[in-house]
C-alpha cells in the first residue's frame, strides 16, 4: 500500500470441460485473484449456464471486478492491473484497444467491468500467458471439486 492506495492485481480465468466428443461443453467455472504482494481476495465458482468459452473468461473478469469494486468501498485503491490469458476478452475491455468481441452479452460485460473499475484512479490492461495466471486458472479449476458450487 502506498500513500495514494492499494497498487492491486487482478487475474481471472475461466475454464470449460467438454464431454468425451472433446465438441459438446458440459460444465464451466470461473476464478480469480485480487493481490497485493500476497493474495487479498479469490473466488471460484462453478457456472449453471455459459454460452461459450469467450462468454465464461467475461464472467471471471467481472467476478472479480466486483471484488476490487467492494475492495474500494472500503478503502483507496490507487491503481489496479486486469491481466488474464484471453485475449479477447483483455482487449475488448481495454479502452484503449480497438478490439470488440461481438454481441450484446459482451458489450454490457464490457461495460459492467469498466462501471466496477471506475472509481479507480489508474487500471490497465494486459494479457498474459497461462502460465503467468496460475493461481486464477487453479481457482476456476477447484470450483469443479466444491460441493455448494459456489
Amino acid at each position: 500500500m502506498t500513500a495514494l492506495g492499494r497498487s492491486l492485481v487482478l487475474r481471472f480465468d475461466g475454464s470449460v470441460r467438454y464431454g468425451p466428443d472433446n465438441a459438446d461443453p458440459r460444465a464451466a467455472t470461473i476464478g480469480y485473484v485480487v493481490e497485493e504482494t500476497e493474495p487479498v481476495v479469490e473466488g471460484c465458482r462453478e457456472l449453471s449456464a455459459f454460452v461459450s468459452s469467450t462468454h465464461v473468461e467475461f464472467r471471471a473478469l467481472v467476478a472479480g471486478a466486483r471484488a476490487v469494486a467492494a475492495l474500494a468501498e472500503r478503502e483507496r485503491v490507487s491503481d489496479v492491473h486486469v491481466r488474464g490469458d484471453s485475449a479477447a476478452v483483455v482487449e475488448t475491455v481495454d479502452p484503449a484497444s480497438a478490439t470488440a468481441v461481438g454481441g450484446d452479452i459482451c458489450r454490457r460485460r464490457t461495460e459492467r467491468v469498466r462501471e466496477l473499475l471506475e472509481p479507480v484512479p489508474t487500471v490497465t490492461y494486459r494479457r498474459v500467458r497461462r502460465s503467468e495466471n496460475d493461481r486464477a486458472h487453479e481457482l476456476a479449476v477447484r470450483a469443479y471439486d466444491r460441493p455448494d458450487g459456489a
